[in-house]
């Protein structure tokens, strides 16, 4: 047993055995250096890799190395797994640093009102409510009212043509009447529900000379609070009506609408037993009100009359 002043003596009973310790190489590194290197440098490993085990454990822990002359184990599928989790965790990092980030800034001021100072009347105005405004102030004071006052009248010479929905003249068309006359009602019902139809007017005239003929007009109108109805409506109508079984279909605009068209089908509608009968469609939007119009006759139809039939209605809205 060795004391610290160097002398020697024997050993306690008690004493546990020496143990050789072995000698501790001096650190020749400039300061600052550390054993396990730079972050993310092979001395390292990348965060995560086996050279450096997993988070809170040894590098004794990861296994024993290899022996000499062995074949390391490939790590392709975990070290693509652990980038795709470094680039997850990049992206959430930069997030949540931008949020709070941004939560550690004082509040931007808002700019003052462009009001500095609010006319008042001079005198109160008389208890009660105020007058309505007048259909050249407000356009719903007529479209609000009955639809159906809007549609224009059938001209002289003609009678009310009965229709297979709707009945004889003018009136009203559920929306179940008004997808009954496709060749898909439940889709089109679906749809018409959907884009918030309100209510349809309709009316319908024909007339019985040389050249037989019928016309029929609907106002559709939507109610326009969570989709714009009448705007879907619209373009889903023109675009069917200007594809036929030969292409596109000559269109013409009218007059006094962004969006009016009119179409003529050049190929008459020919069935077994009925004569062919050539179609006009016009289709415009007013606000919250579609209109359409179809006048089908015997004979090659004039696209002025169904223009001018198109414009006056547009007025009426």
């Amino acid at each position: 047993m060795t004391f610290p002043d160097g002398t020697s003596g024997p050993q306690a009973a008690d004493d546990p055995p020496t143990t050789r310790l072995t000698p501790i190489r001096p650190d020749t590194r400039p300061p600052g250096a550390s054993s396990y290197g730079t972050f993310g440098s092979p001395a390292q490993g990348a965060y995560g890799s086996t050279a450096q085990g997993t988070y809170g454990s040894t590098a004794a822990a990861a296994g024993p190395a290899p022996e000499a002359g062995g074949r390391a184990r490939r790590r392709g599928k975990r070290t693509a797994l652990l980038l795709a989790a470094a680039v997850l965790a990049g992206a959430l990092g930069g997030v949540a640093y931008g949020y709070f980030e941004q939560a550690g800034n004082p509040p931007t001021p808002l700019p003052p009102l462009n009001q500095p100072g609010l006319a008042h009347p001079d005198k109160p105005l008389p208890a009660g409510e105020a007058e309505p405004l007048s259909a050249a102030q407000d356009r719903r004071v007529k479209t609000d009212g009955d639809l159906r006052e809007l549609l224009v009248s059938r001209p002289d010479g003609t009678v009310d043509a009965e229709i297979d929905i709707g009945g004889e003249g003018r009136g009203w068309l559920a929306p179940y009447e008004v997808a009954a006359d496709t060749g898909a009602p439940e889709e089109v019902l679906t749809f018409m529900l959907e884009n918030g139809l309100r209510r349809t007017a309709f009316t319908a005239w024909r007339n019985e000379g040389d050249t037989e003929s019928v016309v029929m007009i609907n106002l559709y109108q939507f109610r326009n609070d969570a989709t714009a109805g009448s705007v879907d409506y619209l373009e889903n109508q023109q675009l069917y009506s200007s594809l036929g079984p030969g292409g596109r279909v000559p269109a013409v605009s009218l007059k006094g609408s962004a969006d009016g068209m009119a179409y003529f089908p050049e190929e008459p509608f020919q069935e077994a037993g009925v004569p062919p009968l050539y179609q006009g469609m016009a289709i415009a939007r007013r606000g919250d009100i579609v209109m359409e119009i179809y006048q089908i006759e015997s004979s090659p139809l004039e696209q002025k009359d169904l223009k001018k039939l198109a414009e006056r209605q547009l007025e009426r809205l």
